[in-house]
């Protein structure tokens, strides 16, 4: 997956508008602050990539994730035990996930009951924060096509989030998935190369870099999802307002 010259050119924008460190900082959900160190954040991450390795990631991991999303109608959740996939190969990630991120997500959403594209994409958040990042409708709706944004500033995916009643959804039949979570991919690790090529450093609470989980400063995708996923929730914060 190659970015185009129009999707590098809005990214550009967007980092010389948008402060990525401050928009790090700034995501809550639950729990989780960066003052706090998102406590969320990391024992999901850590347990959840731990079991990727071990090739044992299971129904549990999916219902921490889901009840940390606050997922409806949970007891529809089940996979397979341990889910079929490969995510590592000794230790590190496998060398196909980067080439094919969209095919990582289809052999989840094959296995996984219950879970849509937008939890499909956090297993894989937690489980290669170095290949993978999050998409879910926020994000769809400030980067996509969706209109209730109106106008978006930034807009990178062909992908569509689409409203009933109070409930938002990504829809695994419009033609653009999973094409477009590659393109996603794609965008987070462009991001992070860019921000680590010109020494922006990542403010990562330090328990992060303390354990393990991160070197010091430096952006992985996952990483930039947090930030983007900020963006867009105060985007959408300012809509309602109006």
């Amino acid at each position: 997956m190659t970015l185009s010259s129009s999707q590098k050119d809005v990214v550009s924008r967007f980092l010389r508008e948008q402060e990525m460190p401050d928009l790090y900082r700034s995501y809550t959900w639950g729990g989780d602050t960066w003052e706090r160190g998102f406590p969320d954040l990391f024992s999901l991450e850590r347990d959840i990539s731990r079991a990727a390795r071990e090739y044992s990631l299971n129904q549990a991991h999916l219902l921490r994730i889901a009840r940390w999303g606050r997922l409806r109608n949970q007891n529809r959740i089940s996979c397979p035990n341990p889910i079929r996939i490969t995510l590592y190969v000794d230790g590190m990630p496998a060398y196909w996930l980067k080439r094919e991120p969209e095919n990582a997500i289809c052999i989840l959403g094959c296995q996984v009951r219950g879970f849509g594209p937008t939890y499909c994409s956090k297993i894989l958040h937690f489980a290669v924060p170095p290949i993978f990042g999050a998409l879910d409708t926020r994000l769809v709706r400030t980067f996509g096509k969706t209109d209730d944004l109106n106008d978006p500033q930034y807009q990178l995916l062909d992908l569509h989030a689409s409203r009933s009643n109070d409930r938002w959804t990504i829809d695994p039949r419009q033609e653009g998935w999973p094409r477009e979570y590659g393109t996603w991919v794609e965008i987070l690790n462009h991001i992070a190369q860019t921000l680590n090529g010109e020494g922006t450093q990542c403010p990562h609470p330090s328990l992060y870099v303390q354990s393990g989980l991160r070197e010091e400063g430096v952006w992985l995708p996952a990483d930039v999802e947090t930030a983007l996923f900020s963006y867009a929730s105060q985007q959408i914060e300012e809509v309602k307002k109006k």
